[in-house]
């Protein structure tokens, strides 16, 4: 986080990431107790034989696949299976601390009632142990309970909207109430990319591209070895890179040039990198015609840039404008260039403008016809798996949801009401306010407290709720509201079939992996799935039958899952570990495909424009601006050791990264009587929180930054409890009709369109 951070200390700190921990058993006193290391060619040779488990890491989305190694029952260590292409055969500091999950003692080990009626931060549940039938039983009969008396609409769901069999359970309940975090996360790159692409591409070939530019983009600084590979490889092959970002990263430090643009004005860049570009006919005129519709809004679309001339952005940006006129030409003239994205950058849940500079990325990727080809954007191509839907039908329709509206109004964005994903940041308001009506009951499912913005509000929520119950490897804060929490598998623990559809080079093809146990369960967890079809039998058994009137279990679907969609059976894939389809990857073949079935890239929205919104990206400015009370602008990073929440009860990596702190401007923080490692507050408009400093050059006089993941207040947590604070304490939640109201169709979270103030403690 320095300036002078070395090209080689980034392959030092790449190689950390990729291989800290490969040698550790289930503790780190001891890094070779298992084997030795030839030093001539760093491979690892064994002292004993061990069994060898193929699965897929499960603690981000990445899914690198994972060979376990086991003794009597007993996982000794994770590595990398060297047969996956994407990560080729790494794992990060993450992935290699697995252990540490699955046999943490603070782990959720067996069902639990709250005895103690108040909730709160700080109040002892007071849990008794039930058994698994009591809970199950207790739940279901909660469920058929509120269904009665208030319609299912009074059932709300927050769990991902991966799980086939929640999502049937929802759909057999009655509910329109799944909902989801991606306002926070992805939600307005989802939108942008779907009503823009046709499509949700998250592969960037990095490895072939010639120029890299980064607008926050940030994931080789985060542990993401199926990015990090991939970057060091255009490094290598002098690939020139450019970030734009506040803070000197780590991937800044590694760009041939930073640029530390002033937060919430990528946006302008972005527009004036598009004037230049319209304006002096540097874009790929062939293929604008061929795959976008370009060429029938052509007069429309240069007419609306006119105004973002590099001169007007600089006066935002505080970017020189001969600087945003030379990027701009150097990017429209350097064959592949590319412009990625991912999740938590500025052009996902960041600010207001969010969603217009998700639009402009793609559009300046489009502009140099950087998209399905090598070096730029990849389609995804992946296996079609099928949902239990489809494996075993229901023998009747899913009951229609007694109201249209949901508890986090998505039903009011239509482009958010079909993408199936929901909204955190006006949740806890909605519920509160009893609007659009009454929640009874709360199902959570690997969901935390600290993932919400200004928790204070959906702890009061849930508060109010009559019955919480919680599904978790961990008694997490969420835990401590429930009135039942459950303990689910780890993904050490569990069976699925993982499909890769978003390859992270142009060389790779359809991907599909198993994931399997590599032990036996410990205590008495129970995965998410059984606990789903348990719950099913009980609340709607007609819609878990197979045709034969028999309820159907998760191995046979599964099995039929993986002859229906891979076209082997499951057997054959525990067994390889990852199955590929042979595809020779052909540029624009993808598009091809689209422009035949009629859907060009909508270079112009028209989609957006029919639903409301702008056709094109157009400056607007953030939802916050500093002041005399809050002069500093709140950057939000992650740690490259930790994943979110939950990770920061893990022993091994707490070791590399024990603690959050505020990262301020040596120089600005000396103005204000700060020196490094003093105690501050932190504070925003909605709360504070109170941390240690640190003092550094490389990031703006006006902003400060905090690493996110941190600040468990669950004593439970005996390893992460007290550790840090938690960001979110910090971020504001939003209405609805805010979301409206700013013209947002993908109700970003706005989630670092805060301003603070520091002070000493």
């Amino acid at each position: 986080m320095t300036e002078n951070v070395t090209r080689r200390d980034f392959l030092k700190t790449a190689a950390v990431s990729s291989g800290a921990l490969v040698l550790y058993g289930l503790t780190s006193k001891a890094p070779y107790i298992y084997g030795t290391v030839n030093k001539k060619n760093k491979e690892f040779s064994f002292k004993e034989n061990l069994e060898k488990v193929y699965t897929t890491c499960g603690i981000c989305s990445s899914a690198c696949a994972v060979t376990a190694y086991v003794k009597n029952g007993v996982l000794r260590f994770l590595t990398g299976n060297p047969e996956d292409p994407q990560s080729q055969g790494k794992l990060c500091a993450k992935g290699k601390s697995g252990a540490k999950f699955l046999y943490d003692p603070d782990r959720l080990k067996y069902p639990v009632m709250r005895t103690n009626p108040e909730k709160g931060i700080d109040v002892d549940p007071k849990w008794k142990r039930i058994s698994w039938e009591e809970a199950l039983d207790t739940i279901a009969n909660k469920i058929r309970e509120v269904k009665e008396k208030h319609g299912p609409q009074a059932i709300v769901f927050l769990t991902m909207p991966k799980p086939s069999v929640m999502k049937r359970l929802i759909s057999a309940i009655g509910t329109p109430n799944l909902v989801t975090h991606h306002d926070t996360c992805v939600l307005p790159h989802v939108i942008v990319q779907k009503f823009t692409l046709w499509t949700k591409p998250w592969g960037w070939d990095l490895e072939n591209a010639r120029y890299i530019l980064s607008f926050g983009w940030d994931q080789p600084a985060k542990g993401k070895i199926v990015f990090v590979r991939r970057f060091i490889t255009a490094m290598e092959r002098k690939a020139k890179i450019v970030v734009l970002n506040p803070m000197y990263s780590l991937t800044a430090s590694k760009a041939d040039e930073w640029i530390p643009i002033k937060p919430g004005t990528d946006l302008a860049f972005a527009l004036a990198m598009i004037n230049v570009i319209l304006s002096e006919n540097l874009y790929d005129r062939g293929f604008l015609e061929k795959y976008t519709n370009f060429m029938e809004h052509e007069t429309e679309i240069k007419e609306w840039f006119r105004e973002y001339t590099p001169e007007w952005a600089s006066t935002l940006t505080e970017v020189p404008a001969e600087t945003i006129r030379r990027i701009a030409i150097e990017f429209a003239t350097t064959k592949p260039a590319v412009a990625p994205v991912h999740k938590r950058d500025p052009a996902g849940p960041n600010y207001a403008n969010s969603w217009h500079l998700g639009r402009a990325i793609l559009i300046l990727n489009a502009l140099v016809g950087s998209i399905d080809t090598y070096g730029g954007l990849v389609y995804p191509r992946g296996f079609k798996i099928p949902p239990c839907t489809s494996v075993f039908p229901p023998s009747k329709p899913f009951p229609t949801p007694p109201v249209e509206e949901r508890i986090d109004g998505k039903e009011k964005l239509p482009l958010v009401k079909k993408v199936g994903l929901g909204l955190f940041s006006p949740l806890a308001d909605n519920i509160l306010k009893k609007k659009p009506y009454e929640i009874k009951m709360v199902i959570a499912n690997a969901y935390n407290i600290l993932a919400f913005p200004q928790p204070t509000k959906i702890i009061e929520a849930l508060k109010k709720v009559e019955f919480v119950v919680d599904i978790d490897i961990y008694p997490s804060e969420m835990a401590q509201l429930a009135d039942i929490a459950l303990p689910d598998l780890t993904y050490l623990e569990k069976t699925n079939i993982i499909g890769r559809g978003f390859p992270r080079c142009a060389k790779i093809g359809p991907q599909a992996q198993i994931m399997q146990p590599v032990v036996k369960p410990m205590y008495e967890a129970r995965g998410l799935a059984w606990i789903c079809l348990e719950l099913g039998k009980r609340v709607a058994p007609e819609y878990f039958k197979k045709q034969n009137g028999e309820f159907y279990t998760w191995s046979e679907y599964l099995e039929e899952a993986a002859k229906k969609g891979l076209g082997i059976t499951l057997a054959e894939l525990k067994k390889k570990g990852i199955h590929f389809k042979e595809e020779k990857f052909v540029p624009y073949a993808k598009l091809e495909a689209m422009v035949k079935k009629g859907k060009k890239i909508e270079v112009y929205g028209e989609t957006f424009e029919k639903n409301g919104y702008d056709p094109l990206p157009k400056w607007v400015p953030p939802r916050e601006f500093p002041s005399n009370e809050y002069p500093f602008r709140l950057l939000v990073s992650r740690s490259p050791v930790h994943r979110h929440t939950k990770t920061t009860n893990n022993v091994l990596l707490l070791e590399l990264d024990p603690v959050n702190c505020v990262f301020i401007n040596s120089e600005v923080a000396g103005s204000l009587g700060i020196k490094d490692l003093d105690w501050v507050y932190v504070e925003s408009r909605v709360g504070k929180v109170k941390l240690q400093a640190r003092l550094i050059k490389g990031i703006r006089k006006d902003c400060v930054a905090i690493f996110h993941g941190f600040g468990h207040w669950s004593k439970e947590l005996k390893s992460g409890y007290g550790r840090g604070v938690n960001d979110g304490d910090l971020i504001p939640t939003q209405t609805v009709d805010e979301i409206i109201a700013r013209g947002d169709p993908t109700a970003a979270g706005c989630m670092e369109d805060v301003c603070v103030r520091v002070y000493k403690a």
